[in-house]
């Protein structure tokens, strides 16, 4: 089979790469509200990187379903302190431009990033899906999102973080879900999957996403033992995926980070603090449920035809888990349980999550 080739995203290269450019060099030196009292020296100086991996073969065993995940995101400190004149011109640009939305007493800032999810029926080894299954399908996507954060009036008080996130891409043999699953098999000695020439069709793919968390803590969650609970509420609308979501997460542990969670591979899924504790431990659990309207792996093509099966309009996502890490590290881990996506679905899914972060 000849290997597609992958199409041009709707937009400007040029303007992304700049962006991607210059957020290595977004400086933390501005004070967050709320964060722990550090030497200026001990602050973060740029910002965050995210690798996320999730993939049902973690402590799970099967290849099915929502079958692998992949995602890298960068997450820039407070964008307040490049309105002067001392920085290069296209940062102080953005950082005016953006600070034009926000409240002069809330830091704001910048996220990237570049994911694949691949989705597969139960029954991977046969040429010829069955047709009451979940289709084959790939989403390959790059997300901008802008944070405002909203710090407690004191310690131990009640932040809040507002999400924007625009998300770009291609589904179909264009986002490489074959080349991903079978490159990876053949370098395992797995057998190939067979059907991924019934996947659903290729689509450039356009959501927007909102989603506000707030984080309610004890009083010395940061300096010493405590506890998080963080809500959280968002809506999605595109042609991908369609949407409204809420849910929470309770952590519990030594110097919790002044972050708002350990999040799944989604949409408005990051966050970070600028100052951070030389070692922190946690357990956590959450949940997020989703009424769900459109799901393009489940309904298909929206504008020919192609596989699909009935999805189920109420979906959940459970999950518990470890992290811990130190000032320019963290790393979690979490097991996850979703509700049945479809009329039929057989099983429900189980896979694993994990994320490794580098603050600098």
């Amino acid at each position: 089979m000849k290997s597609p080739s992958l199409k041009i995203l709707p937009m400007k290269t040029p303007r992304v790469l700049l962006v991607a450019a210059i957020l290595p060099a977004l400086s933390a030196r501005a004070d967050v509200i709320g964060a722990p009292v550090v030497k200026t020296d001990d602050r973060l100086h740029f910002g965050s990187f995210t690798v996320y991996s999730e993939n049902d073969s973690y402590f799970a065993g099967t290849d099915r379903y929502y079958t692998n995940g992949f995602k890298l995101s960068a997450l820039s400190t407070d964008l307040r302190s490049f309105t002067d004149d001392s920085v290069p011109a296209p940062v102080r640009w953005i950082a005016r431009g953006l600070g034009t939305l926000v409240s002069p007493d809330h830091p704001y800032k910048l996220g990237l990033s570049l994911g694949q999810n691949l989705y597969t029926p139960i029954n991977i080894h046969t040429p010829t899906p069955a047709p009451a299954d979940r289709p084959y399908a790939a989403w390959l996507y790059l997300g901008a999102a802008f944070q405002i954060y909203h710090p407690p009036a004191e310690a131990g008080g009640t932040a809040r973080l507002d999400v924007f996130e625009v998300t770009v891409g291609m589904v179909g043999p264009a986002a490489l879900g074959e080349q991903t699953q079978n490159g990876v098999h053949n370098i395992l000695g797995l057998k190939r999957a067979e059907g991924w020439s019934y996947q659903i069709h290729n689509e450039p793919g356009l959501n927007l996403v909102y989603e506000r968390k707030y984080r309610f803590s004890t009083t010395h969650a940061r300096d010493d033992w405590g506890i998080d609970l963080i809500p959280h509420a968002g809506l999605s609308l595109g042609n991908i995926f369609t949407y409204a979501n809420a849910g929470t997460e309770i952590r519990t542990g030594y110097c919790l980070p002044a972050d708002f969670g350990s999040n799944l591979i989604r949409p408005s899924g990051d966050s970070n603090a600028l100052a951070r504790a030389p070692f922190n431990i946690f357990l956590f659990g959450a949940v997020d449920g989703r009424a769900v309207a459109r799901d393009i792996t489940l309904d298909g093509n929206t504008f020919e035809n192609s596989l699909s099966v009935d999805k189920r309009p109420l979906v959940a996502d459970l999950f518990a888990g470890l992290g811990f890490g130190t000032k320019h590290w963290q790393l979690t881990y979490a097991q996850v349980y979703r509700t049945k996506e479809f009329d039929g679905q057989p099983n429900r899914s189980v896979f694993g999550s994990i994320s490794m972060t580098f603050f600098y």
